[in-house]
């Protein structure tokens, strides 16, 4: 062994074997949510916007939001009925069900509003809010009893503390939906399901 320049094997086997290459360390986010591609065949959500203001945030969310309404307005408006009903009916099976639509109609808009899922959400549920606070502006009004429970500044502060709950649940909802949009369409996942139904 030694003449052919080659250790004994007593101590080759001392040698630590080669390791695998370290697997990086993803987030408890990204576990939740693994990386996923964007949609294919979709083209760029800001392709044409050119403005470099300094209300670029806002500029942006309302081109989305004009060149999308279906998944910002309508879902929005979905979202809102529903909530009333939730509300109305609340305890009951109507009420249930009308839950789940007004957290679907959420999910919905990031579904359908691809270009930017979380904002579509938030949108939608920003908007729905607006008209429910319509609503029951006009239910306070038409209900003095309520005025002799609740001060003003209670129903402010509890429109307002419910309305960035809302919003916070409509851009969670809303990234859920154009998350599993984009999940189902990846190529990787489709091969791999279409392996399972194939054994």
């Amino acid at each position: 062994m030694e003449a052919q320049g080659r250790p004994p094997e007593d101590e080759a086997s001392d040698e630590p074997a080669d390791a695998p290459p370290a697997r990086p360390q993803l987030s408890f986010f990204q576990r939740i949510f693994p990386p996923v591609p964007p949609l294919p065949g979709k083209p760029d959500p800001l392709a044409g916007f050119d403005y470099g203001g300094s209300l670029r945030p806002l500029a942006v969310t309302l081109w989305l939001t004009r060149r999308n309404l279906f998944a910002g307005v309508a879902m929005g408006m979905l979202w809102a009925a529903a909530y009333i009903i939730t509300i109305q009916y609340v305890g009951t099976v109507v009420g249930s069900v009308a839950s789940f639509a007004s957290f679907g109609s959420l999910v919905a808009a990031g579904w359908i509003g691809w270009q930017k899922p979380w904002l579509y959400g938030l949108v939608a549920a920003v908007i729905g809010y607006l008209l429910y606070i319509a609503y029951a502006l006009f239910v306070l009004a038409t209900t003095p009893q309520v005025g002799q429970v609740l001060t003003g500044q209670q129903i402010a502060l509890g429109l307002l503390f419910n309305g960035l709950m809302q919003a916070g649940i409509g851009a969670l909802a809303g990234f859920y939906g154009g998350y599993l949009r984009r999940r189902i369409a990846d190529p990787t996942n489709r091969q791999a399901a279409a392996a399972r139904r194939r054994r």
